[in-house]
């Protein structure tokens, strides 16, 4: 008989949080190890549970890209996004973070267990009519534009360091702001152009001020 599957919820919301327990714990295939509302809630969970599955929305994830929680999590880890948004770029930005699945909240327990077994095994998930849709919308091209894919690899520090740039604060400005060391803030602003392909922030703010709205479409709660 197979080991289940150990599984983390994290999300702020109770009422919800509560309806993905259950759905996980009905499932004799699955294990919950771990619940919680936070970033710091999932690493202890990592630290401390040893789950196979973390489920978690947006915030979260982007959190714990920014602390490298995901590149320094055990191989066995995989993280996975339950979330209302069901644009292109937050897609692409979960999967940019390190997510091995994006959910949307709209899926029934059942299939909830289904996507946690089908990633747990190896193989990336998308909800099948979300991953549709995107599809059709390519039209068998990229999901997004090259500079909206390129923007959403940004880590969290990174997008912090761009939002600043953009109000024309100085290095040492950031620094105090986040407190921070400001050779940290080169350190970051540096990595920022290289992957904006820029030289200088003007460069940097000028090429993100070009692309498009990332404001999600549905009327789902954001997460």
């Amino acid at each position: 008989m197979h080991s289940p599957i150990r599984v983390a919820v994290i999300d702020a919301c109770p009422l919800f949080r509560l309806g993905v327990v259950h759905a996980v714990a009905r499932a004799r295939q699955l294990l919950l190890v771990a619940e919680g509302t936070t970033a710091i809630d999932a690493q202890q969970a990592l630290r401390e549970q040893n789950p196979h599955i973390v489920l978690v929305n947006m915030s979260t994830l982007e959190a714990l890209a920014a602390n490298q929680e995901i590149a320094n999590s055990r191989s066995q880890c995989k993280f996975v996004v339950l979330t209302g948004r069901d644009d292109p770029p937050s897609v692409a930005k979960a999967l940019a973070d390190g997510a091995a699945g994006y959910i949307l909240k709209a899926v029934s327990g059942a299939e909830l267990v289904e996507a946690i077994e089908t990633i747990a095994a190896g193989r990336p998930f998308i909800t099948p009519t979300l991953a549709s849709r995107l599809l059709t919308e390519s039209r068998g091209g990229p999901l997004v534009p090259e500079n909206r894919r390129r923007s959403a690899a940004l880590s969290y520090r990174e997008q912090q360091m761009l939002d600043h740039a953009a109000q024309g604060l100085t290095n040492q400005e950031i620094a105090e702001r986040l407190g921070l060391k400001v050779s940290t803030i080169k350190h970051y602003m540096t990595r920022l152009y290289k992957k904006m392909k820029a030289t200088n922030r003007i460069q940097a703010v000028k090429g993100s001020q070009r692309l498009p709205s990332t404001q999600p479409t549905n009327r789902l709660p954001n997460s």
